[in-house]
């Protein structure tokens, strides 16, 4: 919807009077602009509220209703998902959606409760009071924006799409299997995927029919109405059109019809007597502004700032990693993300002081936003007012909602969220990447989602050190002028780790050569060159040297050439000059061949030519 911070000015050559100047540089120029521009890029309300019309407000108004009618229940059940009372969910997504209407940049991005960061809370303030939950959504926010100014947002770049991949179906299987006894109506605490199946096993005897009825009749509802959308319907007349559309409404709005039906016949039990394990107690209204407590009474003892920090432990780095990765990976699904570390930093550091859990964009919403049509980031005011009219007026109510309902919402977005076909082509495709992927998930599984995360991003860095190490490198022979060479081509920059391999190659390719015929390295691809691959380089042409064979090192920038210390190699630039190098090798093998066969013969006139520093006979026939 806007520029970037940085814009490129591209300086091209120019056709004048039938001539072409030579090609000039790309300059990259900082365009941040004065601080009006500076302000506008940050609080980017200001950059299109000017242009902000009936028909963008009525857009705007459609998407938020609608996203308000998903984002409602999800919330309640993200809460839930976390171990914590559905009123934490409704604050975080009235305070992410709001906060995201004034400094958002990609109008699609729902910014609230995830199941992604309410299975990590869960993880890091699992039976703490709420307070921890609090203190770890502020010192997120601090650290998403340290990380943005500080531009550390490459850090999420590390993770690739495999892990990425991995991390979230980890991650909902997770979610999933610690949602299965609220299917059956258990109860007990667990933490992990193994520990939830472990404990749902030994306890199946205790399973409630009432809600695993209730279960099964949530779970054909929302996937007969997810269905809906996808009824074929001829659009081709306005009833059709209208027809279609609502079918799509009332598609996305399942969720919330389904929490109102079944809190309905919750309802007619009195407490105490509905066959269904419930919510509970919603505290009602809106929370006070205020900042997070950094110390706090519980359990008749003071807990502090630092004890806080130390319970939190990896969890301070990990949410807001894993919040900038996902924001970003939508981000970049629509647009540019890079001002998404700064917003998002914003919308946790002001959410804890209304008692926020972590959050994030979430993919669901942001395709529901997309699809109903949204114009801008204002729909996100919508669904902020639709939450707290929720919290205002609602909550008595939410006490009614039945717990299997929320873990059937969670499971079957769960079951739809995950890319089952992934594993098959990475398997077909890249072998590399699918044992990547697998070892992220199972450690994700076996010992957590943030050191099967870690884990994931360490065979990611592995990979990059062995590409380094082991780079790919093509051997060609090829002829110019009747005169035989052997051309290397390194895929990649030539750094430390690989200049072994590369020699390794050149002495294996130029032994099994019967003449010394020149070699040339191909260095056109180059994006790196460090001193250690100099020391290589010069090593090999001493190598060369002793064997009178010449290496030449083509189209290598020159900025790297003060890095090779030997006067065996030689520079090339073009194709031309590297034929002439060879070629006058060539001239240059054989005059001292020629002479020094015929040393005993009596020696016609000689000329000495510069270009090839050795005596040229005037006539080699």
């Amino acid at each position: 919807m806007g520029k970037s911070d940085t814009e490129i000015d591209v300086e091209t050559q120019r056709l004048t009077s039938g001539t072409t100047e030579p090609p000039r540089k790309i300059v990259l120029r900082n365009t941040n602009g004065n601080w009006k521009t500076r302000i506008k890029k940050r609080i980017f309300i200001l950059s299109w509220i000017q242009k902000y019309d009936k028909d963008t407000a009525i857009g705007d108004a459609i998407a938020g209703i609608t996203l308000g009618l998903t984002m409602i229940p999800q919330a309640i059940a993200y809460a839930a998902l976390a171990g914590l009372p559905s009123q934490y969910g409704l604050y975080s997504a009235f305070m992410g959606s709001l906060i995201y209407v004034f400094l958002g940049t990609i109008r699609e991005i729902s910014v609230g409760p995830t199941s992604l960061m309410s299975i990590l809370t869960l993880q890091y303030t699992l039976d703490k009071p709420p307070q921890f939950m609090i203190m770890l959504t502020f010192l997120a926010g601090c650290m998403e924006l340290l990380m943005a100014i500080l531009n550390l947002g490459v850090i999420a770049e590390f993770i690739s799409v495999p892990v990425t991949n991995a991390f979230t179906s980890a991650t909902l299987l997770i979610v999933s299997g610690s949602q299965l006894k609220n299917l059956l109506g258990i109860s007990y605490s667990s933490k992990g995927f193994a520990d939830s199946l472990y404990n749902l096993l030994i306890r199946l005897d205790k399973s409630k029919l009432g809600d695993g009825m209730l279960a099964v009749f949530c779970c054909v509802f929302l996937l007969l109405f997810r269905q809906l959308k996808d009824i074929k319907i001829k659009s081709n007349t306005n009833s059709g059109k209208r027809l279609k559309k609502f079918l799509w409404y009332l598609s996305q709005a399942s969720n919330m019809l389904l929490v109102i039906i079944t809190s309905s016949v919750a309802y007619q039990w009195a407490v105490g007597t509905t066959p269904f394990k419930l919510s509970g107690k919603v505290e009602p209204g809106i929370p006070k502004f205020t900042l997070p407590a950094f110390e706090f009474e519980y359990q008749n003892r003071t807990i502090g700032f630092m004890e806080i920090c130390g319970e939190l432990g990896s969890g301070i780095l990990m949410i807001p990693l894993v919040a900038v990765s996902a924001n970003v990976a939508i981000a970049k699904a629509f647009t540019s993300g890079a001002k998404e570390m700064f917003t998002l930093g914003i919308c946790n550091l002001l959410g804890s002081c209304v008692s926020s859990m972590p959050t994030c964009g979430a993919l669901t919403r942001s395709a529901v936003s997309y699809a109903s049509g949204v114009r801008t980031p204002f729909a996100g005011f919508y669904t902020a007012a639709m939450t707290m009219l929720a919290l205002s007026l609602l909550t008595p109510y939410f006490y009614f909602i039945p717990q299997a309902t929320l873990a059937a919402i969670l499971i079957i977005a769960a079951m739809y969220m995950i890319d089952f076909s992934i594993p098959l082509r990475l398997w077909r495709k890249s072998r590399r990447d699918f044992w990547v992927w697998l070892g992220c998930i199972i450690a994700c599984l076996v010992v957590g989602i943030e050191m099967g995360l870690l884990f994931g991003v360490l065979l990611n860095i592995l990979q990059l050190m062995y590409a380094w190490a082991r780079p790919e490198i093509l051997l060609e022979m090829h002829t110019i002028d009747d005169v035989p060479y052997l051309r290397v081509t390194p895929k990649v920059g030539m750094l430390f780790p690989g200049i072994d391999h590369l020699r390794e190659m050149v002495i294996k390719a130029n032994a099994s050569m019967k003449s010394k015929q020149p070699v040339v390295i191909d260095c056109s691809k180059f994006t790196g060159f460090d001193h250690s691959a100099a020391e290589g380089i010069t090593g090999l042409a001493k190598d060369f040297h002793k064997r009178k064979q010449v290496l030449i090192l083509h189209n290598l920038d020159e900025k790297w050439h003060n890095l090779i210390t030997s006067d065996n190699v030689s520079f090339t630039t073009s194709e031309q000059t590297l034929k002439n190098t060879i070629v006058n090798h060539d001239i240059h093998n054989r005059c001292r061949t020629f002479i020094s066969s015929d040393e005993a013969t009596t020696n016609p006139k000689r000329t000495t030519d510069p270009l090839i520093g050795c005596t040229e006979l005037e006539d080699l026939n």
